[in-house]
C-alpha cells in the first residue's frame, strides 16, 4: 500500500498536468518617434495603410495637417487650410479626420471655422469645404462611405451628410458637447455628450412614403460619466467607451444596449482602437500619472497593462494599422507621434472578406451630381 506522501505526490503531478500554464503577454515597445505640430489631436491611417496623417489643433490657417510615411514616420508633406475668419482674423484649425473606404479622400473637421474640409489624398490639398454645426469635433463615416456624421460640440447636435453632394440628411438632437460617436452597419447611431453620462441612440432607419429616411426610435441611456471616445468591435457586438474622468473602459452591449463591463485603465483615457480579431483594445492615456502610456486591454480576461511611451506627454490620438502590427499615438503636450510595435501580439488579419450585412437603403437624389454610393445605407 503506497504511503500518504506518495499519493500526494501523484495527485499534485496530475494537477500540474491538467492545468495549463498561463502564457505571459508579450512585451510591447516604441519602435519609432517623430515630432509633430502644436497640440496634435488625432492620428489617422488610411484603410490601405499607405497614408498617415496628424491633425495639429494648435495651428491656425497653416500647417493644419502633417503627413507621414507609415513605414518610417518621416514627415513627407503638410496641408494648409488657408482661410481666415474676417471677424476674428483667425484661421481654421483641424480636430479629427477620417479616410474614405477607398483611401482617396480625407474628411477633416475644422473646429474654428465650423466646417468640414475635403482633402484629396493624392495631392494633400483641400478641394472643398462645407458648413456644419458649431465647433465640429469627431467625424465618422458609414461603412460604405456614403454618409458622414459630424459631432457638433457647441450645437447639441450630430449632423448626417450625404458624401458627394454634402447635403444634410439628418440633424440628431443630442446631449451637451457631443464627442464620442459610432455607427453600425444597419445605421444605428450612438452619440455621447461629454458633459453627462448618457448615450443618445438613434435606431430604426426607415424610408417613408415621401422617400425620406428617418429614425423610428431615439432613446437616452445611462452609460458612464464623460464619454470621450467610442470604438465598435469588428463584429459590432460591443461598443467600447472611454470613460474620461473615471479612468475606465466601458464595454457596451449593442444588442441589449446595456453596459456589460467596466475596466479600470489609465487616467483620462482618450482615443482608442480595437484589433481585427476583437481581442485587444488600445487606449491613449492623457492624465497623470499615466500620461506617458497607452493601455492595452485583453478582452478574453479583461486584464489591462500599460505600455510606456518615454518621450510622450499626454497621449491623445491613437490609430491601429490595417496590418495590425503598429499602434500610433500622439502626445498633446510633447508635440510627438510614436509608433508602438504590437506585432508580438500575433493579431491575424482575415484573408477572406465577410459578406456585407443586409440593411435598409436610403433614398437617392434625382440629380446627375449625386454620388452613386448615396443609395447605400447609413
Amino acid at each position: 500500500m503506497p504511503s500518504k506522501s506518495a499519493v500526494l505526490t501523484v495527485v499534485l503531478a496530475a494537477v500540474c498536468v491538467a492545468v495549463p500554464a498561463i502564457a505571459k503577454a508579450p512585451a510591447l515597445a516604441v519602435s519609432q518617434h517623430a515630432e509633430t505640430g502644436s497640440m496634435p489631436k488625432a492620428v489617422t491611417v488610411s484603410p490601405d495603410g499607405k497614408h498617415l496623417v496628424v491633425t495639429n489643433f494648435g495651428f491656425w490657417k497653416t500647417r493644419n495637417l502633417y503627413w507621414y510615411d507609415p513605414a518610417t514616420l518621416k514627415k513627407i508633406d503638410q496641408t494648409d487650410f488657408g482661410q481666415v475668419n474676417p471677424k476674428s482674423g483667425e484661421g481654421g484649425n483641424a480636430v479629427e479626420a477620417v479616410f474614405s473606404p477607398d483611401s482617396k479622400i480625407l474628411y477633416v473637421s475644422n473646429f474654428n471655422e465650423n466646417k468640414v474640409e475635403i482633402v484629396d489624398v493624392a495631392t494633400h490639398k483641400v478641394t472643398r469645404s462645407f458648413d456644419v454645426g458649431l465647433r465640429p469635433k469627431i467625424v465618422v463615416l458609414s461603412t460604405d462611405g456614403s454618409k458622414l456624421v459630424v459631432a457638433n460640440w457647441d450645437s447639441y447636435s450630430a449632423t448626417v451628410y450625404e458624401t458627394g453632394t454634402y447635403k444634410q440628411l439628418h440633424k440628431l438632437k443630442v446631449n451637451e458637447h457631443p464627442r464620442g460617436m459610432a455607427i453600425t452597419k444597419t445605421g444605428k447611431v450612438y452619440v455621447a455628450g461629454f458633459e453627462g453620462e448618457e448615450l443618445d441612440i438613434y435606431d430604426g432607419l426607415t424610408v417613408g412614403a415621401d422617400g425620406m429616411a428617418n429614425y423610428a426610435t431615439h432613446k437616452k441611456l445611462k452609460a458612464c460619466k464623460h464619454v470621450r471616445h467610442m470604438t465598435l468591435s469588428p463584429d459590432e457586438g460591443t461598443l467600447y467607451l472611454s470613460c474620461y474622468y473615471l479612468g475606465q473602459l466601458g464595454a457596451w452591449d449593442v444588442a441589449t444596449d446595456k453596459m456589460k463591463k467596466l475596466v479600470q485603465i489609465g487616467q483620462e483615457p482618450k482615443s482608442s482602437a480595437v484589433s481585427v480579431d476583437g481581442r485587444w483594445v488600445f487606449v491613449a492615456n492623457f492624465g497623470k500619472p499615466d500620461n506617458d502610456s497607452i493601455s492595452v486591454v485583453d478582452t478574453t480576461d479583461w486584464t489591462q497593462r500599460f505600455v510606456k511611451v518615454p518621450k510622450m506627454d499626454q497621449g491623445c490620438g491613437l490609430a491601429l494599422s490595417p496590418d495590425q502590427k503598429t499602434v500610433w499615438v500622439t502626445g498633446w503636450n510633447s508635440r510627438t507621434v510614436d509608433a508602438i510595435d504590437v506585432s508580438p501580439l500575433g493579431i491575424v488579419v482575415p484573408t477572406k472578406a465577410t459578406a456585407p450585412t443586409a440593411s435598409i437603403t436610403a433614398p437617392s437624389e434625382k440629380s446627375a451630381s449625386v454620388n452613386p454610393a448615396s443609395k447605400l445605407t447609413l
